[in-house]
């Protein structure tokens, strides 16, 4: 009886194994896209200050202050905006397809509080 036990217990954890290993493969056997980097607001800064990625990298922004922050491009807003973020709360990924140094800033609280992005060549695999 303990053998008829272990092997369902063991065949059961081999199922869950390969369901949770295909669960984070969508459809069309790609894997998902890389965990995104992340940019936390806080009471009048962004941690880091200064980030840099690669090509091709996403960020996204945690507010973790008491008030709502937005994240927006020095450029108007042509790059990104990541609209209001509300106290708890997270932006949508924001995905760096050119090189380049983005500076931006908060809508709310103005250029006192600010941040660059860097986007550096892909990294070479």
């Amino acid at each position: 009886m303990k053998c008829v036990y272990l092997f369902l217990v063991a065949g059961t954890l081999s199922l869950a194994g390969l369901l949770s290993s295909s669960a984070d493969e969508p459809k069309g056997g790609k894997k998902s896209e890389a965990k995104p980097i992340t940019v936390t607001m806080k009471s009048l800064s962004y941690d880091p200050k200064k980030l840099e990625v690669h090509v091709g990298d996403a960020v996204v922004w945690t507010n973790k202050a008491r008030t709502t922050h937005t994240a927006i491009s020095d450029d108007a807003g042509k790059t990104f905006d990541t609209g209001e973020i509300e106290p708890g709360k997270s932006s949508k990924r924001v995905k760096f397809e050119k090189e380049g140094e983005f500076k931006y800033h908060c809508k709310v609280h103005g250029k006192t509080m600010s941040g660059t992005i860097v986007v550096k060549a892909a990294a070479k695999k």
